[in-house]
């Protein structure tokens, strides 16, 4: 099992979603299947975090970025193999070019 690293930006950026999705858009329930998501991928992130994908930049997976599409986000972390730890650095909306914002 790997530790879970969250950053603070990836805390804020999730809570920047959730309220977006529950207040601006008006549907808690997607709110709610969004952390749902998140849940399940934090999970799969202790257990194997190497089952997703590095990040297609040349640049982010020289330096080992990996990344999830959960729905219409992009969540971007990298593995310490040392510390058996997962840094989740932050989360993107998927439109975004988040190659230029790490």
């Amino acid at each position: 099992m790997y530790k879970l690293n969250i950053s603070e930006l990836a805390h804020q950026d999730l809570d920047k979603i959730v309220s977006y999705i529950a207040v601006h858009l008006v549907n808690s329930k997607a709110a709610g299947d969004f952390l749902d998501e998140v849940d399940k991928c934090y999970g799969y992130l202790k257990s194997n975090p190497l089952m997703y994908a590095k990040c297609q930049d040349k640049r982010l997976e020289k330096e080992d970025y990996r990344k999830i599409s959960i729905k219409n986000y992009v969540l971007v972390y990298k593995i310490n193999e040392t510390s058996k730890a997962v840094n989740v650095l932050r989360f993107f909306y998927g439109a975004q070019d988040y190659v230029k914002l790490i």
